[in-house]
């Protein structure tokens, strides 16, 4: 079993990069998970109170359960992990279902802040995009995805994801393995994740 994290900003294309990975793997089980998946359940509040909370603060995430349930992951069994709504900001009753295989992509802009959890990594990726390009993306996906006026979305960035990202994010940038400009060769990427499942490379 082997373990990349990708982190960095919002609109940074962790996700795209998570594609890339498994499409590049057709003939093993690649597996993918985003810490996104682990805000805390905020159900107990109104819509409106939901929408005011700061999801890029590390207080708004389960890391505890995240944990449990890569350690679990890990002890080869399957897990049940939470869904959310970002349209609606909370966590579903359906949950996903993490069956075993030989690599898992894990995602999230904080998902390097945690040593206990960077423990489990053997590849971590951080991608370095500049602030502008970021809002640009997050605007198409908001808008398009999860339903946001311009207006709501530049608040956000500016009021609660640029201050987070500066404070938080950025920093995590050096427990990476590896940081990525906005023109990375996606090649060199797979030429480490091939070696991790070659068996050929120690993470130090």
């Amino acid at each position: 079993m082997v373990i990349v994290a990708i982190a960095g900003g919002t609109g940074s294309g962790k996700t795209t990069l998570s594609k890339k990975i498994i499409d590049s793997y057709k003939n093993i089980k690649v597996n993918y998970l985003s810490l996104d998946s682990y805000y805390k359940d905020y159900s107990n509040l109104s819509f409106s109170e939901r929408a005011k909370i700061n999801f890029d603060h590390p207080d708004s995430v389960d890391f505890d359960l995240f944990y449990q349930q890569i350690l679990e992951y890990l002890k080869g069994r399957s897990i049940k992990t939470p869904t959310y709504s970002y349209k609606r900001h909370k966590r579903l009753k359906k949950k996903g279902n993490l069956r075993q295989g030989d690599l898992l992509i894990v995602d999230g802009i904080l998902i390097l802040l945690k040593k206990s959890i960077r423990d489990f990594f053997d590849l971590s990726i951080f991608l370095k995009v500049n602030s502008s390009e970021r809002l640009k993306r997050r605007i198409i996906r908001d808008i398009n995805e999860r339903g946001r006026s311009k207006i709501e979305i530049s608040d956000r960035f500016y009021n609660m994801i640029k201050p987070m990202h500066k404070k938080y994010v950025k920093p995590s940038e050096n427990f990476a393995d590896v940081v990525l400009g906005e023109d990375y060769d996606y090649e060199l990427i797979k030429i480490k994740i091939d070696q991790l499942l070659n068996g050929n490379h120690q993470k130090n």
